[in-house]
């Protein structure tokens, strides 16, 4: 018995057999998918910040959180944020909040190719953006309350993938805790050159 093992063993070798594991697909950039045709549907986003560690004016709420949807590839032409829950004239609120209308770019099937017509689906981009380094401007640290709650409230309105999210904030915390916010969104393509245009002038 052995001995017809070593040979079975023998013959596979010399046909070129081996243990070959799956192949892991995972490890594929998702940046190597071609981005979609896509057109704007209009969104809406009721939100009132809850907050332990951060505190926010309602200027202060409306503003960062007009960011956040530009970065996240809201139309700038018909973003509306307005506050809400504000009762103090100036100062950080208990419970601020804004109601955002705006569009965003939404991937298009052939079918609705079909129906809508290709000139009114749009060219579109992925974009990386990192929504730690955005609302960290002028701070000490990042808002990481803000930023998990905008993340379950406001990313699913946008078409987005490769989200890469981490926190270690704690409510109270008397050091900053570390958060890691970054993810592609669909924003709309660069406008490329016109075929014979004249190059920049040099510098």
């Amino acid at each position: 018995m052995k001995h017809a093992w070593l040979v079975l063993a023998g013959l596979a070798a010399a046909a070129g057999w081996q243990d070959v594991p799956a192949a892991d697909t995972a490890g594929v950039p998702a940046l190597s998918v071609a981005p979609p045709a896509a057109q704007w549907v209009q969104r809406s986003l009721d939100y009132t910040y809850s907050g332990f560690t951060d505190k926010f004016s309602c200027d202060g709420l409306r503003d960062t959180v007009r960011d956040v949807l530009l970065a996240l590839g809201a139309r700038k032409q018909d973003l509306d944020v307005r506050s809400h829950g504000c009762i103090k004239l100036q100062g950080p609120e208990t419970f601020p909040g804004v109601a955002a209308h705006f569009s965003v770019l939404v991937p298009v099937t052939p079918d609705d190719i079909g129906k809508v017509g290709r000139a009114t689906t749009n060219p579109t981009q992925w974009k990386t953006v990192d929504l730690v380094r955005l609302t960290q401007d002028g701070r000490d640290a990042a808002p990481c309350e803000l930023l998990e709650q905008l993340k379950a409230k406001a990313l699913p309105l946008f078409t987005s993938r490769n989200v890469k999210f981490s926190s270690s904030c704690y409510p109270h915390a008397i050091t900053p805790g570390e958060i890691k916010f970054t993810v592609d969104v669909l924003q709309p393509a660069s406008a490329a050159p016109a075929s014979g245009a004249a190059p920049p002038p040099a510098a």
